[in-house]
């Protein structure tokens, strides 16, 4: 050890200066929860015969000091593909020596010692084992130190920075472990089946298998984006399940036997195919005989491997942690594995990895793809759609097998809610102004598979929207689109039903922000159709190795049951966003908010400033940055239910060849007519939309129909300033004094201006 005290040495000193005593204080009651230490250059690799070094991350979970045996490394610049297994050997605040030591203690140094089996590719099952000795000492609310280690025949040695996040997964109060062979256990229990077949015989039971019937005449796809035989046996088999019926599981059989047969080429493909087979292996194990449970049980392991391994990226496979593609396939390995642990065919040993593996990718996938209130990065339907196929039902899985919450606390715990919030009613269904590829999100199955998943707390800001619309007062589908999806709602009934409801405002604000994904949603109430939503998509981060938009400041309106201000086609092209585009230059990659302020009847306003778009190898520089302001009014002072600003600015090179023409675009359902500097938008009830430009002062507005309805251009200059009101019926005078962006205008009561990077209302911010 004393060759490591002498590296450690120099570190004390610098932190207590050379007359400072030794010893630095330790409270154990901060050295609880998610432990993750990084060292320097703790992994390397040959790369044109050198050595070349990363760093490693080790995460172990504590309470205390006291650290569980179990611990993962990962070192995604080593290999990205990869998580590596390990174990706890030694760890000095569990010496039997100091085991009662009082909750504040002060020691030289915290001692561990961890052994890794270090993976260098997924495909290749050898692993080569490191050793680390690690002496860490608090300071600045994080742990320091250095370790001194072996690793592929060398010595290592390096400093380490650790910190502790809140423990994730937490405990599920009351959990009972399973026991070896019990089935059910992915949706729900087998000890709670009894209670289900009483809430099936309720009518809302009655209901949900009617729903569940109604599905299961839907045409079955073993190809596809979506196959979804699988699936169909889960709804065969759930009705086995119930009624001890023969000829049901053997349907269900014969689907899981031909999806089986009909391997997709693509891990995206093959995701749902293993999901749907895992569902229904898990509700028809009662019912088939041990040869079929065993072809089963040990496809699901080969397919569990498969999917954690991944596969070559001329298969279209994305490893990236926030893609699509990982999360589909490790939801699925996940949801297999944990359908086959405890099984007497296939070693405990081999499974358990796995599925922690699966639950590794997953929690950084909710880190990096799912903001903090819920967006999803990849847009709407890349987001939801494998949330619904596989990562809900793991998640619920994962609670029920593990007796773990991974949803609690975390991104995920948002999703939900970031839908509800910006949902609104036409013609009685539940509508979201999309942004990403497709247009599309995964609509009432979010309901149906994630109200046994959310946070008891937020459950009655969803609860009640979900029944006025889908459940029992609404069309009774209960959010059912898939067979599988009947056996979750009806075990959400079964448990959380009686649950009272709240308006989703009271608990989750008018004003709902995304702060990492840099998101903004104003809404006025959760009542009708006459609400409004309106939202901004800032676009904070730019996440490479993921689907990406040029939507960095697109905007949303809806109101009063009409589409105001939509998404174009899903073409990926600049010019298809609610934006300021550039013809002959590339788009923004994301942005920044400058300014934000709201009140509590969901007004608001939020200004960003852009990256900026370079000429390459120009000298001297050439480029151009953006900058929108972005005003929403419910108040009702104008003299209109809503309220809608935007202002554009330009800095830097505007007059360069590539950056000199600008136009500012909006796409709309209704119908447009054009008079000077005016478009009025004829929704389809009466209501209307009317947009004033103050700026530029010869504005030219132009429409164009498109698939999707239409699109509004405006152009003549450098900077727009524009006034949209909606209501029933005309919209009151404007009252503009002066001219361009230093106008000062009256609607109604409100006063608007622009001032250097942000609109200014006299209700919000005057």
């Amino acid at each position: 050890m004393k060759h490591r005290y002498l590296f450690l040495f120099p570190l004390l000193l610098c932190l207590q200066g050379s007359n400072a005593p030794p010893l630095k204080p330790f409270d154990l009651t901060q050295l609880s929860g998610n432990l993750h230490l990084t060292l320097k250059h703790g992994v390397w690799k040959l790369w044109e015969d050198k050595p070349v070094y990363q760093n490693i991350t080790l995460d172990l979970v504590c309470d205390r000091g006291e650290c569980e045996q179990e611990v993962w490394g990962y070192a995604p610049k080593f290999n990205q593909e990869v998580d590596h297994q390990g174990k706890l050997q030694s760890n000095s605040l569990t010496n039997p020596k100091i085991k009662n030591i009082e909750l504040k203690k002060y020691l030289d140094a915290w001692r561990l010692k961890i052994a890794i089996q270090i993976q260098f590719h997924p495909w290749e099952m050898k692993t080569s084992e490191a050793i680390y000795e690690i002496e860490l000492v608090p300071h600045k609310n994080q742990l320091i130190g250095s370790y001194q280690g072996e690793f592929n025949q060398r010595s290592l040695q390096g400093s380490v920075t650790g910190n502790i996040t809140p423990l994730w997964p937490i405990p599920v109060a009351e959990h009972r472990p399973i026991s070896p062979q019990e089935h059910p256990r992915l949706i729900f229990r087998k000890h709670e089946l009894s209670s289900l077949l009483k809430t099936a015989q309720t009518s809302t039971g009655k209901a949900i298998l009617a729903r569940l019937k109604q599905t299961l005449e839907q045409p079955i796809y073993y190809d596809g984006y979506v196959p979804n035989g699988g699936y169909h046996a889960t709804g065969y088999c759930f009705l086995a399940l119930l009624n001890e019926d023969k000829k049901a599981a053997e349907m269900g059989w014969q689907l899981v036997k031909k999806s089986l047969e009909n391997p997709s080429p693509r891990l995206l493909e093959q995701s749902p195919i293993v999901a749907g087979v895992a569902l229904a292996y898990d509700l028809c194990y009662p019912l088939w005989n041990e040869e079929q449970i065993t072809i089963v049980t040990r496809w699901l392991a080969s397919q569990t491997a498969q999917l954690i391994k991944g596969s070559s990226p001329s298969k279209g496979w994305n490893s990236n942690a926030a893609s699509n593609w990982n999360a589909r396939a490790r939801g699925a390995a996940g949801l297999a594995a944990l359908a086959i642990m405890n099984e007497p065919s296939i070693p405990n040993h081999n499974t358990y990895p796995l599925m922690r593996m699966a639950e590794r990718n997953l929690k950084r996938y909710f880190t990096t793809a799912i903001g903090d209130h819920g967006l999803g990065s990849e847009g709407d339907h890349y987001t939801t759609e494998p949330l619904v196929l596989t990562v809900f039902p793991f998640l619920q899985a994962y609670r029920n097998v593990m007796g773990k919450d991974l949803v609690t606390g975390s991104h995920a715990q948002w999703i939900l809610p970031h839908y509800v919030m910006r949902m609104v009613v036409e013609n009685k269904q539940l509508n979201v102004a999309t942004y990403g590829r497709h247009r599309y999100y995964a609509g009432g199955s979010l309901f149906a598979l994630g109200l046994g998943i959310i946070p008891d707390e937020f459950l009655p800001g969803i609860k009640g929207v979900f029944e006025q619309y889908l459940g029992n007062q609404g069309n009774q589908t209960f959010g059912i689109d898939s067979p599988a999806q009947a056996p979750f709602i009806l075990a959400y009934y079964n448990q959380k039903h009686q649950i009272k409801s709240q308006n989703p405002v009271t608990l989750f604000d008018t004003v709902f922000v995304d702060k990492q994904k840099g998101f903004y949603n104003f809404r006025n109430q959760w009542q009708n159709e006459t609400d409004f939503v309106a939202n901004i998509y800032l676009k904070k981060q730019s996440i490479g190795g993921s689907w990406s938009f040029p939507d960095v400041g697109s905007f949303r309106i809806l109101g009063l049951g009409e589409e105001w201000a939509i998404a174009g086609n899903s073409e990926g092209k600049w010019q298809e966003e609610n934006v300021v585009f550039m013809p002959n230059s590339s788009p923004w990659n994301a942005s920044k908010p400058i300014f934000f302020t709201s009140n509590p009847d969901g007004s608001g306003i939020v200004s960003l400033q852009t990256n900026t778009i370079w000429r390459k190898n120009s000298k001297p520089s050439v480029g151009i940055s953006g900058l929108r302001s972005f005003a929403v009014d419910y108040s009702k002072t104008s003299g209109v239910p809503g309220l809608f600003v935007i202002v554009d600015q330009f800095n830097g090179s505007i007059l360069a060849e590539e950056f000199k023409e600008k136009i500012w675009v909006m796409h709309t359902k209704g119908k447009v007519k054009i008079n000077g500097n005016t478009f009025i938008i004829q929704g389809q009830n009466k209501s209307t939309m009317q947009g004033t430009f103050i700026a530029p002062s010869q504005v030219k507005i132009t429409y164009k129909p498109t698939e999707t309805g239409g699109k509004i251009m405006a152009t003549g200059g450098n900077e727009f300033f524009i006034i949209m009101t909606v209501q029933k019926g005309k919209s009151p005078p404007l009252m503009v004094t002066g001219s361009g962006m230093t106008a000062k205008i009256k609607l109604g009561k409100q006063t608007i201006s622009f001032d250097q990077d942000r609109i200014r209302l006299s209700t919000i911010n005057p």
